[in-house]
């Protein structure tokens, strides 16, 4: 029975490590990290700040799916039958917001991304890199989708509280590690960072909507595979 339950644990471990990735990874803040590394002073203070609001980006859009969760409505209902009816009207409502979502954007893939206007040479004020990771987070579909997997992960691996906390923790650590890896990196080894930054510019060009799309598209089907089929514990 316990070795079931630490399998279980690894198992959500390793996938909200690879969710935390997805949603961290971003090709607007690669960018970001790259202008802070080479051209402002207190570069690592700056990029602190920007993950900072990565980081709070990705906990209210947390917080917002805790309160739309099927299970906060069943607090203030009685009875199965309309503990089900809840459990399918907002699993359904959901995933036709999503797959709609994913249609949208998937006609958008006809045009040619636009152009990015170049940006000015980054202040490193601590409120704008915080706003900075924050609204990269909370604009678009594909960061609620990635959210909203975690969330079911999380909340299928324990009942417990400090567990969920725990998992959380786990997912925060690998949305940041690709960028506290870059900035380490950079000082760590400064007769590479040419190739670094050659490296990272290439990711920060590549046209990530197909993804996005896919991903949004993905979880749509979910909840709406979930308000079909799902038969919610009574």
């Amino acid at each position: 029975m316990i070795e079931s339950e630490i399998l279980r644990f690894l198992g959500a471990g390793a996938s909200l490590a690879g969710l935390g990735v997805v949603m961290g990874i971003s090709p607007t803040l690669v960018a970001e990290t790259l202008r802070v590394l080479t051209g402002v002073t207190r570069a690592y203070r700056a990029i602190a700040f920007m993950l900072l609001g990565l980081t709070i980006g990705a906990t209210l859009i947390l917080l917002l799916l805790q309160v739309v969760d099927p299970r906060t409505f069943e607090a203030l209902l009685r009875g199965d039958v309309e503990r089900l009816l809840v459990h399918r009207s907002v699993d359904l409502a959901a995933g036709a917001v999503f797959v709609i979502a994913a249609i949208i954007m998937g006609l958008r893939l006809r045009r040619s991304p636009t152009p990015r206007r170049p940006r000015s040479r980054p202040s490193g004020r601590a409120w704008e890199m915080t706003l900075i990771g924050a609204t990269n987070t909370l604009l678009g579909f594909s960061g609620f989708a990635t959210m909203y997997l975690a969330a079911r992960v999380m909340r299928a691996v324990s009942e417990d509280d400090a567990l969920r906390v725990f998992s959380y923790a786990v997912f925060v650590l690998a949305m940041l590690a690709p960028y506290v890896l870059l900035a380490w990196a950079w000082r760590r080894f400064p007769s590479v960072s040419t190739r670094i930054t050659r490296f990272f510019s290439r990711l920060a060009g590549v046209d990530t909507r197909p993804w996005s799309t896919g991903l949004t598209l993905m979880v749509g089907l979910v909840f709406l595979a979930v308000g079909v089929w799902g038969e919610p514990k009574l």
